[in-house]
């Protein structure tokens, strides 16, 4: 049976980026190694419309969030912590652990935190240095105003640092433009590549705030990686093959173009969002991503089994609920290497495995659903011609 990843990552992987991780072998410390990794560098820089450097580490997308913590803070340090869910909330503990004192800006998992709120937490706590925040929020498929919140932040001389985990080739971040200081994310999901490198851009307020930083580092000292980018370099030994499968999967995403790129997660998001409608289920995220679309687990439905049958007699998986949300949500992944067709067996395996299990969906809404938003919002063919 072909199976396919439809979770919130790690996501499908494409023939391109496969075959440039098998190929032999290259040292890292050679013109040739220097010659792909700067070039997948630029085109991140690209992607990310930033004139930053953009540094490589060999980690998850958890690594690279610590890294923003220890090179932006020092000890006795205050912070802002917007949480709405699972990994908002992994800020706050990685800010812990090194001795930071954390405010939060709590809402109920599925909820969006408002620009007023976070304001309410700046005025209240003016020593805060730096404020943590989650763009996309995996574990509840909410997608949070970070834009709109990093610009109150800056107008008090607050930093914000933003995971982008899930919206790094999602979503147009326009770095440069923004009032954003710090932009984190992983391999996994966007990148449409294997998990094991996490990535890291700060503004020039950013930088100022790592020459001042005093927390213990070395691994993840990033003005060391920014000295050895300047070389072609990573300080350390890099994961040399998925720098590789980063390099093709940054060409795939420049020859689609950003702004296609952008405009095709808004389709597959919107048809997803409009299938789970039709089938009669409710959207669990306050504002939903496009990025992955949570859906409450209907009334008298095993949440378990469905998943089970998906991916056991159609060939799909997708994710169940994290911590407190476990059997209550399904979270259907659509971030990445997937078109109109992909998601439309996506659909079709989740449609026929609800009704496997007693939902009362009727048979073909969501896939009809899905089919006509992809009819309406598809360019025309003057326009693909043009």
């Amino acid at each position: 049976m072909k199976r396919v990843l439809f979770t919130p990552g790690p996501t499908e992987v494409p023939s391109e980026v496969l075959e440039a991780m098998a190929k032999p072998l290259i040292h890292h410390r050679t013109d040739e190694y220097r010659q792909y990794f700067l070039e997948a560098t630029r085109l991140m820089q690209e992607h990310l419309a930033t004139t930053q450097p953009v540094l490589t580490l060999s980690c998850s997308g958890s690594g690279a969030m610590e890294a923003a913590v220890v090179n932006l803070m020092s000890a006795g340090d205050e912070a802002i912590v917007v949480e709405g869910g699972k990994f908002g909330e992994r800020w706050g503990l990685i800010a812990q652990a090194y001795g930071l004192t954390v405010h939060t800006v709590s809402v109920e998992w599925g909820r969006v935190a408002t620009v007023e709120e976070v304001e309410s937490a700046l005025a209240a706590h003016p020593r805060a240095k730096v404020m943590f925040v989650t763009h996309s929020e995996t574990s509840t498929g909410a997608l949070f105003p970070v834009h709109d919140m990093a610009r109150v932040a800056r107008a008090r001389g607050v930093a914000t640092v933003v995971d982008a985990v899930t919206t790094f080739g999602v979503y147009d971040l326009h770095f440069d433009r923004s009032d954003v200081d710090g932009l984190v994310w992983g391999s996994q999901k966007g990148m449409m590549i294997p998990p094991g490198l996490g990535f890291v851009c700060l503004s020039p307020r950013g930088w100022d705030l790592v020459k001042g930083s005093k927390l213990p580092k070395y691994y993840w000292n990033l003005a060391k990686a920014k000295s050895a980018l300047e070389k072609g370099d990573t300080p350390f030994t890099p994961a040399i093959s998925l720098v590789l499968a980063a390099r093709a999967a940054m060409l795939l995403l420049t020859e689609e173009g950003r702004d296609q790129v952008f405009a095709r997660h808004q389709r597959n998001g919107d048809a997803t969002r409009k299938a789970v409608r039709a089938l009669g289920l409710s959207l669990f995220a306050e504002v939903p991503s496009n990025t992955l679309t949570a859906v409450h687990v209907p009334q008298g439905v095993d949440g378990a089994a469905v998943l089970k049958t998906m991916e056991q007699r159609y060939g799909v998986k997708i994710a169940g609920g994290q911590d407190r949300l476990k059997g209550k949500i399904f979270r259907l992944g659509h971030i990445g290497y997937y078109d109109e067709g992909d998601i439309l067996r996506l659909v079709g395996a989740f449609e026929a495995s609800l009704i496997d299990h007693g939902a009362s969906a009727q048979p073909g809404a969501g896939v009809r659903a899905a089919q006509e938003s992809f009819r309406s919002s598809r360019p025309s063919a003057a326009a693909r011609v043009g």
